[in-house]
């Protein structure tokens, strides 16, 4: 209905403009060389009409010959040789772009081969120095030639794009040579001028944990989004990355941002014992006793462990021994079926030099389950006691048993006194495990 009325109104406009043109036809006069040419208005709007429409068509036909569109008119109008020069010009580029659609298609399948092939059947085709260039970079590229393909990308002059490629290739370069650093710089910079290059930031993502550097790690996933990132996340890269960053503060002395980011941590996983072990050792370090041994009881009721056992020794070392030895007794009651509720009595009292009854528990503990550090504290206790040949046969019993004295490698099984999210010794990723 609307393009009815509108077709209605231009019409009308058209009617009534004709009708008063011929109302008020006035006359045109032209003059030129000499020569005078008179006529009327509505004539003279007739032949500027049809001469712009011959204009048009004359143009519209020479386009069409000069273009080979009419062969016959264009080998009519021009000589043969020249005809057929350019019949080969365009044939010769016709095939240039098929065997460049071939050669874009084989690098994307990263044919090595069948890619140089068409390369230099291509490049004899078509002769443009920046796309042969890009082309050559980008063969070389997935041939894993960075130099070449550095040298080539840089050859392109007055392009931006040009110069993402460079760095690229710069950064492919680097992480052949296991040069992380240099890889970490020019990914950054690769970033800093295409922000939405994901696979150069999944790959950033990834020295980031190689080198430990958890806060940029952490950035990279905020900026990004989590999604991007997992293929390259583990089950438990979250509550580690925190709990890195936590560990960093706690160093620091910044106790207020580290237990920030173990409760962090907690939430990606919730009994990440490295994050509870910082955020208790932090509450302590604020004067939080009472809110620490709280926490502790609560822990051990659900998942009883040794560091936690050690961690309330220590809320307690300023009451008396026989105190410290019941305010142990207190918190392992909560969870009687544990062996560490005899280990954990055995170490309070050794601490506080009641042999006798670290000797008791400690024997106990070694009923239940066979462990490093119960037989190390037995041997221990009983050179106290003055019971050396003992003493002996339990140190050697522990050597017999793996150590599980602190955190533990899974992969070189090293141990360390300290948590960290690489082992130290042999570069393993989140591996450092508490034994006990």
């Amino acid at each position: 209905m609307l393009k009815t009325l509108w077709f209605l109104f231009i019409a009308f406009l058209i009617s009534v403009s004709f009708a008063w043109i011929l109302e008020s036809n006035g006359e045109v006069l032209i003059t030129w060389l000499g020569y005078e040419i008179r006529t009327n208005v509505l004539i003279a709007i007739l032949l500027t009409s049809l001469a712009t429409l011959f204009i048009c068509a004359v143009s519209y036909l020479a386009a069409r010959v000069l273009t080979i569109g009419f062969p016959s008119v264009f080998k009519l109008l021009f000589k043969k040789t020249h005809v057929r020069k350019l019949e080969d010009l365009i044939k010769k580029h016709r095939k240039g772009f098929d065997e460049l659609s071939e050669l874009l298609m084989a690098i994307e399948l990263k044919d090595k081969k069948a890619s140089e092939s068409l390369y230099k059947s291509s490049s004899k085709l078509i002769k443009t120095q920046k796309l042969n260039a890009f082309l050559l970079g980008k063969i070389e590229l997935e041939n894993k030639s960075y130099e070449k393909a550095e040298k080539l990308f840089a050859s392109i002059e007055n392009s931006k794009y040009s110069k993402i490629l460079v760095l690229k290739s710069k950064f492919k370069s680097s992480l052949d040579k296991k040069d992380d650093l240099s890889a970490i710089a020019y990914a950054q910079q690769i970033l800093s001028v295409k922000k939405d290059n994901i696979e150069i930031a999944q790959e950033l993502f990834i020295l980031y944990k190689k080198q430990g550097l958890w806060k940029e790690a952490k950035s990279l996933i905020k900026e990004y989004g989590q999604d991007k990132f997992l293929n390259d996340l583990q089950k438990r890269d979250a509550a580690v990355i925190n709990t890195a960053i936590a560990f960093e503060h706690y160093r620091n002395k910044e106790f207020w941002s580290a237990i920030k980011y173990g409760n962090l941590a907690l939430k990606a996983e919730e009994n990440f014992l490295p994050a509870i072990e910082i955020i208790l050792k932090c509450w302590i370090k604020k004067g939080f006793i009472f809110k620490t041994k709280w926490m502790i009881k609560k822990l051990w009721e659900k998942n009883p462990h040794i560091v936690l056992a050690e961690i309330f020794d220590l809320t307690n070392h300023k009451i008396s021994a026989d105190k410290r030895i019941s305010e142990m007794k207190r918190l392992v009651s909560k969870n009687k079926d544990s062996y560490l509720s005899k280990l954990a009595i055995g170490l309070s009292a050794f601490r506080v030099k009641k042999f006798n009854i670290a000797n008791e528990f400690l024997r106990l503990s070694l009923l239940s389950e066979k462990t490093h550090r119960g037989y190390k504290l037995l041997a221990c206790t009983q050179k106290y006691l003055k019971n050396n040949i003992e003493a002996e046969q339990n140190l050697h019993k522990a050597a017999m048993i793996q150590d599980d004295l602190h955190y533990s490698c899974s992969s070189c099984h090293i141990s360390t006194s300290q948590w960290s999210a690489r082992c130290k010794s042999c570069d393993s990723y989140d591996s450092l495990e508490w034994l006990l």
